[in-house]
């Protein structure tokens, strides 16, 4: 019994010492206050409108095609056009998307692992997995990243 008390006391203070080295960010404020979030985002952006005013023409086309009585092979053949041109740029929205994130992220981890070892935390958490205790980095992430440019 009384070797459990022990066991049991240590293994509390081991829970307290680990506590006091447990940092969290809010991961999605990182993101949004990360400038190069938002360049990317731009860019994106810029992709997509593109690929929505190709796809009205496209659109505008085959109802056209419609009101006039054209036939379905006719229409088909305006699907047709309509992929290959659309298809490509999907793939480079898409492409363009996961390289970005890709960057991001890695600036992300950079930036967490910086600032968590300047304040001594050894774990870092996403803010919604934390209940009680730890030490809130997400600031000074988001600053770390933004003086990088």
């Amino acid at each position: 019994m009384k070797f459990a008390k022990i066991v049991l006391s240590a293994l509390i203070l081991l829970s307290f010492s680990l506590a006091a080295t447990v940092g969290f960010i809010d991961v999605e404020q990182v993101f949004k206050g990360y400038t190069k979030t938002k360049t990317a985002q731009e860019e994106i952006n810029n992709k997509m409108k593109d690929y929505k005013k190709a796809l009205a023409k496209y659109q505008q086309e085959l109802d056209d095609a419609k009101i006039d009585g054209k036939s379905e092979k006719e229409q088909d053949k305006i699907r047709e056009k309509m992929q290959k041109e659309l298809d490509p740029k999907e793939a480079e929205i898409k492409m363009l998307n996961e390289e970005q994130m890709v960057k991001i992220r890695k600036d992300i981890v950079t930036a967490v692992e910086a600032v968590a070892k300047e304040v001594g935390i050894d774990v870092v958490v996403d803010k919604q997995v934390v209940i009680a205790g730890g030490l809130d980095l997400t600031d000074s992430v988001v600053n770390r990243l933004n003086k990088k440019k």
